[in-house]
């Protein structure tokens, strides 16, 4: 397929490369081959590697945002994206141009077009190893000291996996993606233990549970590394929207006892931003950076974090609250949430998931704190549920009186402006790709 040199161009070939997920292939040798073509541009820079189930996305955005603070040229790769491809490139907070991004792109494409030429790939890479190569070629090009990398998918054999990190990370396990990684909590840690590697500090959120625990410091002890466990800072405050203020312990030498306030909403990310300062202190350290300025970087850092459609509060009336929760403990910590922000506030839920997730779950976890539901699907997304199958689900915890359907997020939003009063809450939760499109109706930028 040939590629011209523009935007739009770019992104139609990357979608010809089908689905990121039902397209997948997981394994390295593809992945391998189109760096080595690209000259191995993930060598040019130090990468942590971030896996986990819940809070990954959270832990990796303090990540980048704490070392942008210590004055780090700070490169982060995240995915899924919320509206455009471009968001999961970044560069000290800055997504990659959209020219960079065709630039990128048709450098990818036409190592690509050369190693099937010459009979060196099997078939073409996936969609998400297009992006991998483009995005670690753009930030070495662009001379990243640091790249904070999330792991797409698993960790084992995921395309990011041909990092060789300064630190590898472990965020919360949970339950997802089982087609893929297994049928327990069990396979789904050992799978996400394929990032750790011999001599590379290994950090694990404390908070695993018991199961993926075992996994975990099992996995850590045969690769010869003592896995270190992180636990989440104490919250002495939760504001109005939910912001927790936390305290420093004695793990941060030049800010014990002080506090902050995490930019990022729910008690959990208490968890995200204290396994983010560890790493990032420690990394510092290694650089020689002063104790006095690692700390200003830590609480600049937290303090300032962006991660859009994850609690994201908008302040409308009636106000509106996007989160992206897609499995059972997403779901659980979104009803924690609800619950923290007390107040017994008329609440609407507009929620749409997709065919490969547990919507029973989902929704059991939303039905104490949600007074009224709107069922929708997400327009061009093949996997979504259809809300006659949903309603069918949601009937076991609401009335029919209370579960609307309508056909997309843009009518489901004016319906839940018609429904609930301003001094109530609309919840748009379900789907990564149900909260991009909420975003892109309520032109909200990411």
């Amino acid at each position: 397929m040939g590629l011209t040199v523009d935007f739009e161009s770019a992104v139609r070939y990357l979608y010809a490369l089908g689905n990121e997920v039902t397209a997948m292939k997981l394994g390295l040798d593809a992945v391998t081959a189109l760096l080595e073509a690209l000259g191995r541009p993930d060598r040019n820079f130090t990468p942590l590697h971030v896996a986990g189930t819940n809070g990954k996305g959270s832990t990796c955005a303090f990540l980048a945002s704490i070392f942008h603070q210590a004055g780090l040229r700070t490169g982060l790769y995240t995915s899924p994206h919320l509206m455009s491809p471009v968001e999961r490139i970044r560069l000290n907070g800055q997504a990659i141009p959209e020219a960079a991004f065709a630039e990128v792109m048709t450098q990818v494409h036409d190592a690509v077009e050369s190693l099937l030429e010459e009979g060196r790939l099997a078939a073409r890479p996936t969609f998400f190893e297009h992006l991998t190569a483009a995005a670690f070629t753009y930030l070495a090009a662009r001379q990243a000291e640091v790249v904070v990398a999330e792991v797409g998918l698993g960790g084992r054999l995921d395309a990011t996996n041909v990092l060789h990190p300064a630190a590898a990370v472990i965020t919360n396990i949970g339950e997802d993606h089982r087609e893929w990684l297994g049928p327990t909590l069990s396979h789904i840690a050992r799978e996400k233990a394929g990032i750790i590697k011999p001599g590379v500090p290994v950090y694990l959120a404390d908070t695993q549970p018991e199961e993926a625990r075992r996994v975990l410091a099992h996995s850590a002890l045969a690769q010869q590394v003592e896995p270190q466990w992180v636990a989440p800072f104490e919250t002495v405050h939760l504001d109005a929207t939910g912001c927790p203020s936390v305290r420093f312990d004695q793990r941060f030498p030049s800010l014990e006892g002080g506090v902050c306030r995490l930019s990022l909403r729910g008690r959990h990310q208490t968890q995200n931003a204290a396994l983010a300062a560890v790493v990032a202190q420690a990394e510092l350290r290694r650089r020689g950076v002063a104790e006095s300025d690692i700390g200003r970087a830590i609480v600049a850092g937290l303090e300032t974090t962006h991660w859009p459609g994850r609690l994201q509060w908008l302040e409308t009336t009636p106000p509106v609250l996007l989160d992206g929760a897609h499995n059972p403990q997403g779901a659980q910590a979104l009803a924690h949430f609800l619950e923290s922000i007390g107040g017994r506030r008329p609440r609407t839920a507009i929620f749409a998931t997709m065919r490969d997730k547990p919507a029973a779950d989902l929704l059991s976890a939303l039905a104490s704190g949600v007074d009224r539901l709107i069922l929708t699907e997400v327009k061009n997304q093949p996997r979504t549920m259809p809300r006659e199958r949903l309603e069918v689900i949601a009937l076991g915890y609401w009335l029919p009186s209370g579960i609307i359907q309508v056909p997309d997020v843009t009518m489901a939003l004016a319906r839940a402006r018609e429904l609930t009063p301003p001094e109530g809450l609309i919840l748009v939760c379900g789907s990564i790709y149900l909260i991009g499109e909420a975003l892109q109706a309520l032109r909200v930028p990411v």
